[in-house]
């Protein structure tokens, strides 16, 4: 395997996926609807509603990895139709060019929100998938497209459902940059709800790693969740945060398009892929408060990072934004 496509290479898991691939000695070619900050000299802009575009985005490529569409869930609260259309169909369209020009391998960036309200816990890849925000809903129907692809002969498929991600070029909304940004300029943490929501936070680059190693696997299962092991708390968060950064720390009315907490299991990944977060929450938040100056800063106006070191309009696959 030589090329590969990354779509919604301007979001903030696109990118890092990209960088991520290219560091290994892929030959990567980038795609979205804009052109990521800073640019990158191997690009290719695609609307995934447009399958002359994907087709001629994926030809030539021995491999793709999909993290293009709509990945606030904001945007999709507010237009489940754009959600719908754009992560499911955008992905037929995926799918389709993958068979047309004969590529063998497609992996593709889903959530751990699919799997709704647990039923019991930790939630493993056969927990039964019951979203029920829109957001969710249009990635569980390209999570199962995807899946019902891997039967088409000469096309291997492969789902991650991600953890809550974070890391450098964060989007300004997620719940650490909002809480690092008001902590910096010396105003009140506030908390939405009782603070005892949680999430299992996943360093971006852990989750760039989990593409490489899905890229270079042979056979295994169809459906792998990729979650760090850690539980923690919004108000941990904030308390972390705030022990980093002296600030105060308040509570706000809770939200309701926050997805419901659910501890997810990462053993299959573990077993089969050889993949474990290995960023610890602690140690990802103080790199992040260390370059908080330049994450911080409009998305234009950021430089390259490493490990501790948005998709545009079709973007970022993890609605960690705010909380997800």
């Amino acid at each position: 395997m030589k090329r590969v496509v990354v779509t919604g290479a301007a979001g903030f898991i696109g990118w890092h996926v990209a960088h991520l691939l290219e560091a290994s000695g892929l030959d990567v070619v980038r795609s979205d609807l804009v052109r990521p900050q800073p640019a990158e000299d191997v690009w290719k802009k695609a609307d995934l509603l447009s399958l002359h575009d994907v087709m001629e985005l994926t030809r030539g490529a021995d491999a793709v990895c999909h993290l293009g569409g709509i990945g606030d869930v904001y945007t999709a609260g507010r237009d489940p139709q754009l959600a719908l259309n754009v992560n499911a169909c955008g992905t037929i369209n995926v799918i389709e060019a993958c068979k047309r020009n004969q590529i063998p391998r497609l992996v593709f960036a889903s959530t751990w929100e699919v799997y709704g309200t647990p039923r019991y816990q930790p939630v493993d890849e056969n927990h039964p998938c019951s979203p029920g925000h829109p957001y969710a809903v249009s990635k569980l129907a390209a999570d199962l497209l995807v899946q019902h692809a891997n039967i088409a002969d000469g096309l291997t498929t492969t789902v991650l459902r991600l953890g809550t991600a974070y890391g450098p070029r964060i989007r300004s909304t997620a719940v650490l940059a909002s809480f690092v940004r008001r902590a910096k300029a010396h105003e009140p943490i506030v908390i939405n709800g009782t603070g005892n929501q949680f999430r299992q936070f996943t360093h971006v680059t852990d989750i760039g790693t989990a593409f490489r190693l899905a890229l270079e696997a042979r056979g295994g299962s169809p459906v792998y969740n990729i979650v760090a092991e850690e539980s923690i708390t919004i108000k941990q968060l904030a308390e972390l945060v705030g022990r980093l950064v002296p600030t105060q720390i308040t509570f706000g009315p809770s939200r309701e398009d926050d997805a419901p907490p659910a501890r997810v299991s990462s053993l299959l990944a573990e077993r089969e892929l050889g993949w474990r977060a290995v960023i610890s929450f602690r140690e990802g938040v103080e790199d992040f408060i260390r370059n908080a100056k330049s994450e911080l800063s409009p998305i234009a106006d950021r430089k390259p990072a490493g490990p501790p070191s948005r998709q545009a309009t079709y973007a970022n696959p993890s609605a960690e934004g705010d909380l997800s």
